[in-house]
């Protein structure tokens, strides 16, 4: 019941963001009808990228993003990459337990994805983040002395998004 109703909310949170988009005249549109507008004079002040991204993107410093997305389910839903990349330990596979790797849609993904980063030091876990030479950034939450390690690895799309989520529990 829980993934259809996230489903539902986002298909309406989409359908109410398209509703508000309005299509900007081409530049053979606005010469057609108004020759003097064509002038470079008269053209639009376009935003540069890094102002478009800081609109779509509330979140652009990572640490705020973290904070932000462990904290909150619907911000996980919108920031989850579809497919999400599962990596994880089958204990039951013979002779020895091996990594498995999944590609799971986002239908299928169990939220919260991740663990609420200000309740790790209450459960005796530990996390440390790590920027790669990539630009995305990983996140290796664990427990000390035990197989209770996950990480999760994050890129700019253009966007903060989960891309990948790597499980070493047994």
């Amino acid at each position: 019941m829980f993934k259809s109703r996230s489903l539902t909310l986002l298909a309406l949170s989409l359908g109410l963001a398209l509703s508000a988009c309005k299509p900007t005249p081409s530049a053979e549109t606005t010469a057609a009808a108004d020759p003097a507008a064509a002038t470079p004079a008269a053209a639009p002040i376009t935003a540069t990228a890094a102002d478009t991204t800081a609109a779509q993107c509330p979140h652009a410093d990572f640490n705020a993003f973290l904070t932000y997305f462990s904290n909150d389910i619907a911000l996980q839903e919108k920031s989850v990459a579809d497919p999400l990349t599962v990596e994880s330990v089958d204990a039951e596979a013979q002779p020895e337990p091996r990594p498995v790797t999944k590609q799971v849609p986002l239908a299928e993904v169990e939220w919260p994805v991740m663990p609420d980063t200000a309740t790790l030091p209450r459960q005796g876990r530990e996390m440390q983040v790590t920027p790669q030479a990539d630009g995305s950034v990983q996140v290796r939450i664990n427990k000390p002395d035990t197989s209770d390690q996950q990480t999760y690895t994050f890129a700019q799309k253009p966007c903060w998004q989960l891309q990948k989520v790597v499980d070493e529990s047994i």
